[in-house]
Protein backbone atom coordinates (compact mmCIF):
# COMPACT_ATOMS: atom_id res chain seq x y z
CA UNK A 1 0.00 0.00 0.00
CA UNK A 2 2.64 2.39 0.80
CA UNK A 3 4.39 2.09 -2.37
CA UNK A 4 1.10 2.54 -4.32
CA UNK A 5 0.54 5.90 -2.26
CA UNK A 6 3.93 7.12 -3.17
CA UNK A 7 3.65 6.40 -6.74
CA UNK A 8 0.08 8.09 -6.40
CA UNK A 9 1.22 11.21 -5.12
CA UNK A 10 4.27 11.71 -7.35
CA UNK A 11 1.65 11.46 -10.07
CA UNK A 12 -0.48 13.88 -8.53
CA UNK A 13 2.25 16.19 -8.39
CA UNK A 14 2.97 16.33 -11.48
CA UNK A 15 -0.84 16.58 -12.51
CA UNK A 16 -0.37 13.45 -14.55
CA UNK A 17 -3.50 10.95 -14.72
CA UNK A 18 -2.95 7.49 -13.97
CA UNK A 19 -5.02 4.12 -13.69
CA UNK A 20 -5.39 1.59 -10.46
CA UNK A 21 -6.24 -1.93 -10.28
CA UNK A 22 -7.05 -3.43 -7.61
CA UNK A 23 -8.02 -7.19 -6.60
CA UNK A 24 -11.21 -6.90 -4.94
CA UNK A 25 -12.55 -11.14 -4.51
CA UNK A 26 -10.54 -13.80 -5.43
CA UNK A 27 -11.60 -17.30 -5.14
CA UNK A 28 -9.67 -20.58 -5.82
CA UNK A 29 -5.77 -20.33 -5.90
CA UNK A 30 -5.20 -16.80 -7.98
CA UNK A 31 -1.58 -15.22 -6.57
CA UNK A 32 -2.68 -12.13 -4.95
CA UNK A 33 -5.30 -11.85 -2.70
CA UNK A 34 -7.91 -8.66 -2.02
CA UNK A 35 -6.05 -5.00 -2.15
CA UNK A 36 -3.16 -6.11 -4.27
CA UNK A 37 -2.81 -2.93 -6.53
CA UNK A 38 -1.16 -1.58 -9.12
CA UNK A 39 -0.73 1.39 -11.17
CA UNK A 40 -0.82 2.26 -14.22
CA UNK A 41 0.99 5.50 -16.27
CA UNK A 42 -0.21 6.94 -19.09
CA UNK A 43 2.79 5.70 -20.81
CA UNK A 44 1.55 2.29 -19.92
CA UNK A 45 4.56 1.93 -17.07
CA UNK A 46 3.30 0.09 -13.92
CA UNK A 47 4.17 0.21 -10.09
CA UNK A 48 3.11 -2.69 -7.87
CA UNK A 49 1.36 -6.03 -9.00
CA UNK A 50 -2.12 -7.32 -9.18
CA UNK A 51 -0.28 -10.73 -9.80
CA UNK A 52 1.64 -11.02 -12.80
CA UNK A 53 1.37 -13.53 -16.35
CA UNK A 54 -1.59 -13.78 -18.26
CA UNK A 55 -3.94 -11.77 -15.10
CA UNK A 56 -1.20 -9.09 -15.32
CA UNK A 57 -1.30 -8.48 -19.09
CA UNK A 58 -5.76 -8.64 -19.38
CA UNK A 59 -5.65 -6.04 -16.72
CA UNK A 60 -3.38 -3.91 -18.42
CA UNK A 61 -4.96 -4.23 -21.63
CA UNK A 62 -8.42 -3.40 -19.37
CA UNK A 63 -6.42 -0.33 -17.97
CA UNK A 64 -5.69 1.07 -21.32
CA UNK A 65 -9.05 1.48 -22.51
CA UNK A 66 -10.16 2.46 -19.20
CA UNK A 67 -6.94 5.11 -19.79
CA UNK A 68 -9.28 6.24 -22.70
CA UNK A 69 -12.95 7.01 -21.48
CA UNK A 70 -12.22 7.74 -18.04
CA UNK A 71 -14.91 5.18 -16.60
CA UNK A 72 -14.18 2.62 -14.11
CA UNK A 73 -15.04 -1.34 -14.25
CA UNK A 74 -15.21 -4.17 -12.40
CA UNK A 75 -13.78 -6.97 -14.44
CA UNK A 76 -13.87 -11.14 -13.28
CA UNK A 77 -10.77 -13.27 -14.86
CA UNK A 78 -11.14 -16.93 -14.99
CA UNK A 79 -8.21 -19.06 -15.18
CA UNK A 80 -7.92 -22.59 -16.17
CA UNK A 81 -5.10 -25.38 -14.67
CA UNK A 82 -3.28 -24.86 -17.87
CA UNK A 83 -3.02 -21.05 -17.44
CA UNK A 84 -2.33 -21.34 -14.07
CA UNK A 85 1.22 -22.91 -14.93
CA UNK A 86 2.43 -19.65 -16.74
CA UNK A 87 0.89 -17.93 -13.15
CA UNK A 88 2.74 -19.26 -10.23
CA UNK A 89 -0.85 -20.62 -9.42
CA UNK A 90 -0.93 -24.26 -7.96
CA UNK A 91 -5.21 -24.39 -10.18
CA UNK A 92 -7.29 -22.04 -11.59
CA UNK A 93 -9.45 -19.54 -9.98
CA UNK A 94 -10.93 -16.36 -10.43
CA UNK A 95 -10.55 -12.86 -9.24
CA UNK A 96 -12.24 -9.91 -9.43
CA UNK A 97 -10.09 -6.67 -10.60
CA UNK A 98 -11.26 -3.03 -10.05
CA UNK A 99 -9.56 -1.42 -12.75
CA UNK A 100 -10.35 2.78 -12.20
CA UNK A 101 -8.63 6.26 -14.31
CA UNK A 102 -8.35 8.83 -11.82
CA UNK A 103 -7.45 12.47 -12.66
CA UNK A 104 -5.07 13.75 -10.79
CA UNK A 105 -5.68 17.31 -11.02
CA UNK A 106 -9.39 16.87 -9.40
CA UNK A 107 -9.55 18.37 -6.32
CA UNK A 108 -11.15 15.36 -4.48
CA UNK A 109 -8.46 12.69 -6.39
CA UNK A 110 -5.59 15.48 -4.57
CA UNK A 111 -7.52 15.44 -1.32
CA UNK A 112 -7.80 11.71 -1.64
CA UNK A 113 -3.96 11.41 -1.84
CA UNK A 114 -2.68 13.65 -0.05
CA UNK A 115 -4.98 11.97 3.00
CA UNK A 116 -3.23 8.76 2.44
CA UNK A 117 -0.09 10.16 2.29
CA UNK A 118 -0.53 11.85 5.57
CA UNK A 119 -1.44 8.36 6.90
CA UNK A 120 1.63 6.87 5.35
CA UNK A 121 3.88 9.61 6.65
CA UNK A 122 2.48 9.73 10.32
CA UNK A 123 2.01 5.84 10.99
CA UNK A 124 -1.32 6.27 12.07
CA UNK A 125 -4.19 4.13 11.41
CA UNK A 126 -6.36 4.64 8.73
CA UNK A 127 -8.38 3.05 5.76
CA UNK A 128 -9.04 3.67 2.13
CA UNK A 129 -13.37 3.07 1.30
CA UNK A 130 -13.35 2.25 -2.41
CA UNK A 131 -16.98 2.29 -3.67
CA UNK A 132 -17.67 -0.54 -6.34
CA UNK A 133 -17.97 0.13 -9.40
CA UNK A 134 -17.05 3.64 -9.67
CA UNK A 135 -20.13 6.13 -9.51
CA UNK A 136 -19.01 9.09 -11.65
CA UNK A 137 -22.43 11.27 -9.56
CA UNK A 138 -20.98 10.57 -6.23
CA UNK A 139 -17.55 10.30 -4.80
CA UNK A 140 -15.89 7.08 -5.28
CA UNK A 141 -13.48 6.81 -2.56
CA UNK A 142 -13.18 7.93 1.59
CA UNK A 143 -9.90 8.10 3.30
CA UNK A 144 -10.77 6.90 7.34
CA UNK A 145 -8.52 7.91 10.11
CA UNK A 146 -9.39 6.46 13.79
CA UNK A 147 -11.14 9.25 14.66
CA UNK A 148 -12.55 11.20 11.56
CA UNK A 149 -13.31 11.27 7.89
CA UNK A 150 -10.03 12.53 6.07
CA UNK A 151 -11.26 12.83 2.58
CA UNK A 152 -14.36 12.42 0.88
CA UNK A 153 -17.84 10.88 1.80
CA UNK A 154 -18.72 7.81 3.55
CA UNK A 155 -21.90 6.31 1.66
CA UNK A 156 -25.03 6.40 3.45
CA UNK A 157 -25.51 3.38 5.88
CA UNK A 158 -22.00 2.51 6.31
CA UNK A 159 -21.17 3.65 10.03
CA UNK A 160 -17.54 4.45 10.63
CA UNK A 161 -17.03 2.06 13.62
CA UNK A 162 -17.89 -0.82 11.27
CA UNK A 163 -14.84 0.72 8.96
CA UNK A 164 -12.75 1.11 11.25
CA UNK A 165 -12.89 -2.37 12.57
CA UNK A 166 -11.56 -3.83 9.32
CA UNK A 167 -8.06 -5.44 9.87
CA UNK A 168 -7.47 -6.68 6.38
CA UNK A 169 -9.49 -6.27 2.60
CA UNK A 170 -12.96 -6.62 3.11
CA UNK A 171 -16.29 -6.45 0.83
CA UNK A 172 -19.04 -4.29 2.67
CA UNK A 173 -22.36 -3.79 2.04
CA UNK A 174 -23.78 -0.29 1.87
CA UNK A 175 -27.56 -0.02 0.75
CA UNK A 176 -27.36 -1.49 -2.81
CA UNK A 177 -23.58 -1.03 -3.27
CA UNK A 178 -20.60 -2.89 -2.42
CA UNK A 179 -17.85 -0.76 -0.92
CA UNK A 180 -13.76 -2.00 -0.48
CA UNK A 181 -12.72 -1.48 2.91
CA UNK A 182 -8.77 -1.39 2.71
CA UNK A 183 -6.81 -0.86 6.20
CA UNK A 184 -3.34 1.60 5.90
CA UNK A 185 -0.84 1.10 8.76
CA UNK A 186 -2.83 -1.62 10.24
CA UNK A 187 0.34 -4.40 9.35
CA UNK A 188 1.77 -3.62 12.82
CA UNK A 189 4.21 -2.04 14.55
CA UNK A 190 7.43 -3.87 16.14
CA UNK A 191 8.95 -2.49 19.21
CA UNK A 192 12.76 -4.17 19.45
CA UNK A 193 13.76 -3.17 22.40
CA UNK A 194 17.69 -3.68 22.01
CA UNK A 195 20.57 -2.29 19.66
CA UNK A 196 23.06 -5.61 19.44
CA UNK A 197 23.52 -7.59 16.57
CA UNK A 198 20.30 -9.81 16.29
CA UNK A 199 18.71 -6.15 16.55
CA UNK A 200 20.55 -5.21 13.34
CA UNK A 201 19.59 -8.34 11.21
CA UNK A 202 15.68 -8.08 12.59
CA UNK A 203 15.12 -4.59 11.93
CA UNK A 204 15.69 -5.21 8.55
CA UNK A 205 13.48 -8.62 8.16
CA UNK A 206 10.65 -7.23 9.98
CA UNK A 207 10.75 -3.66 7.58
CA UNK A 208 10.88 -5.50 4.63
CA UNK A 209 7.67 -7.69 5.34
CA UNK A 210 5.93 -4.37 6.55
CA UNK A 211 5.91 -3.98 10.05
CA UNK A 212 6.72 -0.70 11.57
CA UNK A 213 9.77 -0.95 12.90
CA UNK A 214 10.89 1.05 15.91
CA UNK A 215 14.27 0.13 17.75
CA UNK A 216 14.84 1.48 21.13
CA UNK A 217 18.08 1.25 23.36
CA UNK A 218 19.50 3.92 26.03
CA UNK A 219 23.05 3.90 24.41
CA UNK A 220 23.45 6.33 21.78
CA UNK A 221 26.28 4.98 20.16
CA UNK A 222 24.14 1.98 19.62
CA UNK A 223 20.52 2.95 18.62
CA UNK A 224 21.35 5.64 15.91
CA UNK A 225 20.68 5.69 12.28
CA UNK A 226 24.31 4.28 10.52
CA UNK A 227 23.75 1.18 12.63
CA UNK A 228 19.97 0.85 11.76
CA UNK A 229 19.80 2.56 8.51
CA UNK A 230 16.14 0.53 7.86
CA UNK A 231 14.49 1.69 11.18
CA UNK A 232 11.29 3.62 10.85
CA UNK A 233 12.04 5.21 14.26
CA UNK A 234 14.84 4.90 17.13
CA UNK A 235 14.16 5.80 20.34
CA UNK A 236 17.09 6.46 23.30
CA UNK A 237 15.37 6.33 26.34
CA UNK A 238 17.01 7.37 29.66
CA UNK A 239 17.30 3.45 30.68
CA UNK A 240 15.49 0.45 30.64
CA UNK A 241 12.49 0.99 33.01
CA UNK A 242 11.68 3.75 30.92
CA UNK A 243 11.78 2.16 27.46
CA UNK A 244 8.07 1.65 26.82
CA UNK A 245 7.27 5.52 27.89
CA UNK A 246 4.97 7.51 26.01
CA UNK A 247 4.52 4.52 23.60
CA UNK A 248 1.07 3.52 22.81
CA UNK A 249 0.64 -0.04 22.84
CA UNK A 250 -2.14 -1.77 21.21
CA UNK A 251 -3.09 -5.20 19.52
CA UNK A 252 -0.75 -4.30 16.57
CA UNK A 253 2.11 -4.00 18.56
CA UNK A 254 5.16 -6.61 18.53
CA UNK A 255 7.37 -6.17 21.29
CA UNK A 256 10.55 -8.45 20.73
CA UNK A 257 13.02 -7.76 24.40
CA UNK A 258 16.58 -8.66 23.01
CA UNK A 259 18.57 -6.32 25.41
CA UNK A 260 21.95 -7.29 26.57
CA UNK A 261 21.43 -8.62 29.79
CA UNK A 262 18.92 -10.68 31.50
CA UNK A 263 18.05 -7.96 34.03
CA UNK A 264 17.20 -5.54 31.67
CA UNK A 265 15.32 -8.05 29.64
CA UNK A 266 12.70 -8.56 33.10
CA UNK A 267 13.36 -4.97 33.32
CA UNK A 268 11.20 -4.77 29.61
CA UNK A 269 9.38 -7.76 30.33
CA UNK A 270 7.73 -6.09 33.63
CA UNK A 271 6.65 -3.30 31.47
CA UNK A 272 5.36 -5.21 28.58
CA UNK A 273 3.32 -7.53 30.34
CA UNK A 274 1.03 -4.13 31.61
CA UNK A 275 0.07 -3.75 28.13
CA UNK A 276 -2.13 -4.80 25.82
CA UNK A 277 0.57 -5.82 23.17
CA UNK A 278 -0.51 -8.77 20.26
CA UNK A 279 3.42 -10.38 20.97
CA UNK A 280 5.34 -10.21 23.24
CA UNK A 281 8.90 -12.22 22.68
CA UNK A 282 12.14 -12.68 24.73
CA UNK A 283 15.09 -13.58 23.47
CA UNK A 284 17.23 -16.08 26.14
CA UNK A 285 17.76 -20.36 26.88
CA UNK A 286 14.52 -21.70 28.70
CA UNK A 287 16.79 -21.93 31.71
CA UNK A 288 17.33 -18.05 31.85
CA UNK A 289 13.45 -17.54 30.56
CA UNK A 290 11.99 -19.73 33.29
CA UNK A 291 14.26 -17.92 36.12
CA UNK A 292 12.52 -14.46 35.21
CA UNK A 293 8.96 -16.20 34.96
CA UNK A 294 9.80 -17.15 38.47
CA UNK A 295 11.02 -13.80 40.20
CA UNK A 296 7.82 -12.14 37.82
CA UNK A 297 5.74 -14.82 39.71
CA UNK A 298 6.80 -13.79 43.38
CA UNK A 299 6.15 -10.33 41.86
CA UNK A 300 2.34 -10.29 41.53
CA UNK A 301 1.97 -11.59 37.89
CA UNK A 302 -0.03 -14.64 36.91
CA UNK A 303 0.42 -17.68 34.85
CA UNK A 304 -1.98 -16.27 32.32
CA UNK A 305 0.61 -13.32 32.08
CA UNK A 306 3.40 -15.68 31.76
CA UNK A 307 1.77 -17.59 29.06
CA UNK A 308 0.90 -14.55 26.85
CA UNK A 309 5.35 -14.61 26.08
CA UNK A 310 6.73 -16.43 23.77
CA UNK A 311 9.96 -17.29 24.84
CA UNK A 312 12.11 -18.76 23.49
CA UNK A 313 11.63 -16.18 21.15
CA UNK A 314 11.18 -17.20 17.23
CA UNK A 315 9.96 -20.80 15.66
CA UNK A 316 12.73 -23.45 16.20
CA UNK A 317 14.33 -23.51 13.05
CA UNK A 318 18.00 -24.57 15.06
CA UNK A 319 19.06 -20.84 14.11
CA UNK A 320 22.49 -20.01 15.38
CA UNK A 321 23.74 -16.70 13.82
CA UNK A 322 22.40 -13.48 14.16
CA UNK A 323 20.70 -13.12 10.82
CA UNK A 324 19.47 -16.49 11.37
CA UNK A 325 18.12 -15.78 14.73
CA UNK A 326 16.43 -12.46 12.83
CA UNK A 327 14.58 -14.85 10.59
CA UNK A 328 13.93 -16.91 13.53
CA UNK A 329 11.63 -14.05 15.00
CA UNK A 330 10.71 -12.56 11.71
CA UNK A 331 8.82 -15.54 10.62
CA UNK A 332 6.87 -15.90 13.99
CA UNK A 333 5.70 -12.76 13.72
CA UNK A 334 4.43 -12.89 10.22
CA UNK A 335 2.50 -16.25 11.68
CA UNK A 336 1.17 -14.25 14.27
CA UNK A 337 -0.28 -11.75 12.48
CA UNK A 338 -1.43 -13.85 9.81
CA UNK A 339 -3.46 -15.45 12.73
CA UNK A 340 -4.33 -12.28 13.95
CA UNK A 341 -5.77 -11.10 10.43
CA UNK A 342 -7.95 -14.77 10.16
CA UNK A 343 -9.60 -13.76 14.15
CA UNK A 344 -10.78 -10.73 12.33
CA UNK A 345 -12.35 -11.92 9.15
CA UNK A 346 -14.69 -14.31 11.57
Amino acid sequence: MHQIIREMSTQVSGGEPFVLATVVRRSGSAPRSAGAKMLVRADGSIAGTVGGGKLEAEVLELAAEIMKTHTAAVNEFHFTGKDASTMDMICGGQVEVLVEWLDARAPAVIQLVQALQALADSHQKGWLVTRLPGNPETESHAVVSAEKVLAGDLPAGLELNSVQAARQPVLVQSGQQDCLVEPVNISGTVYIIGAGHVSRSLADFTRAVGFWTVVIDDRPEFANRQRFPCADQIIVPENFAAALDKIEIDEDSYIIIVTRGHLHDQTVLAQALKTSAGYIGMIGSRRKCELIFQDLLKNGYTPEDIQRVYAPIGLPIEAETPQEIGVSITAELIKVRARKTRQHKR
